[in-house]
């Protein structure tokens, strides 16, 4: 079979899109693990390959917040750079595995999924000296503000699940466990609800087509069918962090 070939920017823009979609398929699940890591095992309020912190500095609304101040708006920018530029080199060291990721044996994705998240955690690692630019209280703030931030996914999964977090609150095993428990419930009647709110807001824009539209469209789907989630290649069950 010919091998095709694509320019290496576009590789990496590939992977990371392919590595960030397997991160949020296992939000519910795989926040709450009993070792208490983030998604994609990154740990810490940085997560997977976003620079946490940096990336939310970004955003217009966290920079007024925040007070910051024109020098420290271009600090921030030097700052998301740097991250930008070392994130392309991890992406880069990847690109070859990933490429040949579907001719993998099931071993070899798993551990190639345990390497990107080490490589990652210790890219993550180093966001907090680039945040050197920010006065205590506005780092405080900030602080606050990424696990409110963290707070709209799903069900504040994350920020609770988050080993930093749970230290600071004294959590215990058991109650992390709890928790891990009741996050996999209640992940799975979210989804439920999100399936009901899909095909609800389906329906109603059916309904604005006439009946020979709605009738091809049908066709066009076929039988329905249940897409899996999808690890780094491989589906992902409920239980697999359990």
């Amino acid at each position: 079979m010919e091998t095709i070939k694509m320019p290496p920017a576009l590789n990496r823009r590939l992977l990371l899109t392919y590595l960030t979609m397997s991160m949020v398929t296992c939000t519910v699940f795989g926040q709450l693990r009993p070792e208490g890591r983030g998604r994609f095992g990154a740990g810490g309020p940085s997560g997977f390959g976003g620079g946490g912190p940096l990336e939310l500095l970004q955003r217009a609304d966290v920079q007024a917040e925040l007070e910051l101040l024109d020098d420290q708006k271009e600090e921030l920018s030097a700052a998301i750079a740097r991250f930008a530029e070392r994130r392309r080199e991890v992406l880069g060291k990847f690109a070859e595995q990933f490429r040949n990721r579907d001719a993998a044996s099931d071993a070899d994705r798993e551990a190639l999924r345990t390497e990107v998240q080490e490589a990652f955690r210790v890219l993550n690692s180093g966001v907090e000296e680039e945040l050197r630019f920010l006065l205590p209280h506005q780092r405080k703030r900030l602080a606050q503000l990424e696990i409110q931030f963290r707070l709209r996914g799903v069900g504040g999964l994350g920020a609770l699940g988050s080993r930093e977090i749970g230290e600071q609150l004294a959590v215990t095993d058991m109650q992390r466990e709890t928790l891990r428990i009741k996050a996999i419930e209640l992940g799975r009647e979210f989804s439920k609800k999100v399936a009901a709110l899909r095909n609800e807001m389906q329906e109603q824009l059916l309904a604005e087509l006439n009946a020979d539209q709605r009738t091809k469209f049908q066709e066009m789907l076929g039988s329905p069918f249940e897409f899996q989630d999808r690890s780094l290649g491989r589906p992902r069950e409920a239980g697999d962090d359990q």
